[in-house]
């Protein structure tokens, strides 16, 4: 009796063991990694220190090490989404987003959401608005947020401003005004082919990427914008350019994005002034990049706007004079910085330098 009961001990060891075995290799916590899953991550991984403008900011192996720890039970790509964002966050570019199929993540900017006035979001809410008036002797023009992507679209929109524009020319206008302080962005094509005739023809400005590198040279020549010498937006009824116009162009933290790369441009352009707030800290360029068979779609920063002379433009531009006031969307007459601005360009003949 004593030897079957060692052997029944022996075999419960047994038992026990392969128990402890099977549930260690079994367990979900220890199961490998799919090749799908795996390769998908190493593209994400690929595309992002590649090309984000931010690369340098991030530790890419440590990034690494816990985006696959935390996909380590993913059975697909869809499961290894949220490890994903890890690495968004590292970039910490608040120009970015990240979408999967039905999964989106864009980093919440809490700081310029503090930073909009209830008058901002209200301009929001009513929708983009091109919108030109006389206010005496003083030409506005309001350019919003242009979400557009179609080049029908982009023809479009830069002949609604280029037209707006043309007739506020017709008025004899002894100064104007560019409102960007509600363009949140979207493409600057339309914008900057809308706004030709205030520049003179030359380059005004090259995209600067993670290596250091030059490319997409954006310039006007016989009243048209071009980028890499094709013109963006074909102009019907064109008028003759003025360049040499007195002009303020408003800004604040609803001028973002392809808005602050106006402002910046027409900050490089003699008799111009900028007055407002802040912009929203975004003024560079973005790329978006299609893959896993057109599953995933990554948006990020990829260039710094740079002048004429390749010196990139910081990503907030400041303006010359601060208006902090309360803005008065609905009745833009009264409306501080406009106020401010008609009565700046009233007292001054020449601004080729601002003090």
């Amino acid at each position: 009796m004593q030897h079957i009961k060692i052997i029944s001990q022996k075999l419960c060891f047994i038992s026990s063991f392969l128990l402890i075995t099977l549930s260690i290799f079994c367990s979900p916590v220890h199961a490998q990694m799919p090749d799908s899953v795996r390769v998908h991550l190493d593209s994400c991984f690929s595309i992002l220190k590649e090309n984000s403008l931010y690369t340098n900011r991030v530790d890419w192996n440590t990034t690494r090490k816990k985006v696959f720890e935390k996909a380590k039970t993913a059975k697909n790509k869809s499961d290894a989404f949220e490890a994903m964002k890890i690495a968004f966050d590292a970039l910490g570019d608040m120009h970015a987003a990240y979408y999967h199929l039905d999964k989106s993540y864009i980093l919440e900017n809490k700081k310029l959401i503090s930073r909009y006035s209830d008058s901002i979001k209200a301009g929001w809410k009513s929708g983009p608005r091109i919108e030109g008036k006389m206010i005496g002797t003083t030409a506005y023009l309001r350019v919003p947020y242009i979400g557009v992507t179609k080049q029908e679209q982009i023809e479009s929109y830069g002949n609604w401003i280029y037209k707006e524009v043309s007739q506020l020319k017709s008025q004899n206008p002894k100064a104007w005004i560019i409102d960007l302080r509600l363009n949140g962005g979207g493409n600057i094509r339309p914008m900057l082919a809308g706004l030709a005739p205030f520049f003179k023809d030359g380059i005004i400005s090259y995209y600067i990427n993670n290596k250091g590198k030059s490319e997409d040279k954006s310039s006007f020549k016989g009243g048209d914008f071009l980028m890499d010498g094709e013109i963006q937006a074909h102009i019907k009824n064109k008028i003759t350019s003025f360049p040499d116009a007195k002009v303020a162009v408003l800004v604040g933290p609803g001028t973002g994005s392809s808005g602050e790369i106006t402002a910046a441009v027409f900050s490089k352009r003699s008799n111009t002034v900028l007055l407002g707030d802040d912009t929203a800290g975004l003024a560079n360029a973005t790329n978006g990049f299609v893959f896993n068979d057109n599953k995933t779609y990554f948006r990020m920063s990829n260039a710094y706007i740079a002048d004429s002379n390749k010196k990139k433009f910081p990503e907030i531009i400041k303006p010359d004079i601060y208006v902090k006031d309360q803005e008065s969307f609905n009745n833009i007459s009264n409306d501080p910085a406009v106020q401010k601005a008609i009565d700046y360009l009233k007292q001054k003949n020449s601004m080729n330098k601002l003090p």
